[in-house]
C-alpha cells in the first residue's frame, strides 16, 4: 500500500510539472517554425502588400540593418495603411527614419497566445511601444507571425508615427502658455559631470572637480518633481489652462510669496498611465498630494509616448493639500552643537500601545546648553500650532526623572551671515512615561523658506538635567 501510495503521488507531481510546462512551450511552439534561409528585409521585399514599407527600409538605410546577424522584430504596415500616412513624414527624411525606426525593436518577440501581458518594448528611435496580444500600439496585428534566421515579422493594419513625450508635447502645445512658460524657464546650471575635470574624491564617494567646471542648464522641474523626458516611465500629466492657472496660483500667494507658481505645478505630475476612462475622482502627485479630478474639465487629452497629457479648465486644490501638516523627527538630525556620538542614541522603542517609534536622546554628554539642529525647506507662510512628543523613562532608558529643554527658531529677519540669532519659541517639561504629544505653543514664519530649529538643553553640565529627547514635532497649520 505504501509503495502504491508513492506511485499515485509521483504521477500526481509529473502531471502537475507538465501543466505548469504548457505555457511555456506553447511560447516555444510559436517561434520553432523558422525559415532560416531568409533574413528580415528579404522576407518583408518579396510581400507585394509590404512594398512602400520596404522602399522606406531602403531610403532609410534600414534595410542593411535587416540583413544583418543581430536579431529584430518588425511590425511592419501595409502599403494601404501607409496610403494615410501624413505626406510631412514621407518627405522629410529625419521624419521617416525616426518613423521607420519606430516600428522596429532589437530583440526578437515572439508571437502571443490569446490574452498576454502588456509589453513596453524599447524601439531603434529610443521610444517604448505597447505590445498587447494582437496589437502594436493602435495598430492590430493581422495575419500570422513569420519568424525568419534573424527575427520575427508582424504586419499591421496601421501606421504607428511617433508620439512626442510628455515634455516635448508641453513645449509644442498652445493650450496652457502660462504653465508651459514658467516650467520650461525654471531652470538652474549645474556641473556638467560628462566633461568636468575630477581631481579627487571627498570621504563619502563624491567627485571632487577641478576649479571652474563646465556648467549647463537643468530644468528644476526634472529633479524635484519628475523628469517627463524619461522614455521607459509612464505618467500622466495636467496642463491647467491660463485663466485656472492665475487664479489657483493666487489661492497660494498668501503662503508661498513668489514660489506660488511651484507650489502649484509641483502636483501635476502622477507616476502611471491613467487615461480619460480610467481617471478616478483623486490621483496621488509625485510627492503625494492629493489631486482632485473632474472629467467634465477635461478639455483634451493627447497619448505619449512615455504617459498621457490631460488638458484640464480647472483643478481646484484644496488649501489643506497644499499647506499640510508636516513632521521634523527626532532621530533626523541636521547638526549637533559639537560631535559627541558616544552620547547620542537613536532609538527604536514600544510606546504603551506597543507601537514602535524611533527617537534620539541625547545624555550625559557634561555641556551646558547642548543643542541638536534641525532643518527643513519651503515652509509655507502660515499659523501653526506645534506640538512635541519626548518619551522617557521608558524600558532601558536611564533618564527617569524629570528635565527641562527648550525649543529655539532661527530668525530670519534679524539674523546676519556673521550673526545667527535664534528666538526661544517653547520650554518643555519632560515627564517620565508620557506618550502623549505636548503642545508648546502658536507660531508663524517670519517669510516663506528655511526653518531651523534648535533644541537645547538645560544650562547645565549634570547628568539628567541636561539630557535632550525627541521622537518629533508635529507642526498644524490654521487655515480659513
Amino acid at each position: 500500500m505504501k509503495k502504491y501510495i508513492i506511485n499515485i503521488a509521483l504521477m500526481l507531481s509529473a502531471i502537475i510539472w507538465l501543466s505548469g510546462c504548457k505555457n511555456v512551450m506553447d511560447e516555444h511552439v510559436a517561434i520553432v517554425n523558422v525559415d532560416n534561409t531568409i533574413d528580415l528585409f528579404e522576407k518583408i521585399a518579396e510581400q507585394p502588400n509590404l512594398s512602400k514599407f520596404s522602399d522606406y527600409l531602403k531610403s532609410t538605410g534600414y534595410d542593411k540593418l535587416l540583413t544583418s546577424s543581430q536579431n529584430y522584430t518588425v511590425w511592419a504596415p501595409t502599403n494601404e495603411a501607409l496610403a494615410a500616412l501624413d505626406a510631412a513624414i514621407v518627405s522629410d527624411q529625419e521624419k521617416l527614419k525616426d518613423f521607420v525606426g519606430n516600428h522596429i525593436a532589437l530583440t526578437s518577440i515572439p508571437a502571443s497566445k490569446g490574452t498576454a501581458d502588456t509589453l513596453k518594448v524599447l524601439l531603434l528611435n529610443k521610444k517604448y511601444a505597447t505590445v498587447l496580444g494582437a496589437t502594436f500600439e493602435e495598430a492590430a496585428i493581422t495575419g500570422e507571425a513569420k519568424f525568419v534566421k534573424n527575427g520575427a515579422l508582424y504586419v499591421i493594419n496601421k501606421p504607428v508615427p511617433t508620439k512626442l513625450n510628455v515634455w516635448d508635447y508641453m513645449l509644442a502645445s498652445t493650450d496652457a502658455p502660462l504653465q508651459t512658460n514658467y516650467i520650461s524657464a525654471i531652470s538652474t546650471l549645474v556641473i556638467d559631470s560628462a566633461n568636468a575635470t575630477i581631481i579627487g574624491y571627498n570621504n563619502s564617494g563624491s567627485p571632487i572637480f577641478a576649479p571652474n567646471p563646465p556648467m549647463v542648464s537643468r530644468n528644476l522641474y526634472w529633479n524635484s518633481v519628475a523628469d517627463l523626458r524619461t522614455e521607459n516611465q509612464q505618467y500622466t500629466f495636467f496642463m491647467l489652462q491660463d485663466g485656472a492657472f492665475t487664479s489657483e496660483s493666487a489661492k497660494l500667494t498668501p503662503y508661498y510669496s513668489f514660489n506660488d507658481k511651484f507650489a502649484l505645478v509641483r502636483d501635476f505630475t502622477v507616476k502611471g498611465l491613467y487615461p480619460f476612462d480610467k481617471l478616478p475622482d483623486t490621483l496621488l502627485s509625485t510627492r503625494g498630494v492629493k489631486i482632485p479630478i473632474s472629467k467634465a474639465a477635461i478639455v483634451k487629452s493627447y497619448q505619449a509616448s512615455n504617459g498621457i497629457v490631460h488638458v484640464i479648465s480647472a483643478l481646484p486644490f484644496r488649501l489643506k493639500d497644499k499647506v499640510p501638516v508636516f513632521k521634523i523627527e527626532g532621530e533626523l538630525p541636521s547638526a549637533f552643537r559639537l560631535l559627541r556620538t558616544g552620547n547620542t542614541f537613536y532609538r527604536l522603542k514600544l510606546d504603551n500601545n506597543g507601537i514602535p517609534y524611533k527617537d534620539i536622546e541625547v545624555y550625559n554628554h557634561a555641556v551646558a546648553e547642548y543643542y541638536i539642529e534641525y532643518l527643513r525647506s519651503a515652509i509655507p507662510l502660515a499659523k501653526y500650532r506645534v506640538y512635541a512628543r519626548a518619551i522617557s523613562g521608558n524600558t532601558g532608558d536611564a533618564q527617569v526623572a524629570n528635565f527641562t529643554q527648550r525649543y529655539f527658531i532661527y530668525n530670519t529677519l534679524t539674523s546676519t551671515p556673521t550673526a545667527p540669532v535664534y528666538d526661544l519659541f517653547a520650554t518643555q517639561i519632560v515627564t517620565p512615561l508620557n506618550y502623549a504629544e505636548v503642545y508648546l505653543g502658536d507660531f508663524t514664519p517670519k517669510q516663506f523658506g528655511l526653518l531651523s530649529i534648535r533644541l537645547t538643553s538645560a544650562n547645565s553640565t549634570a547628568v539628567n538635567v541636561n539630557t535632550l529627547i525627541l521622537d518629533y514635532l508635529r507642526f498644524e497649520p490654521i487655515l480659513p
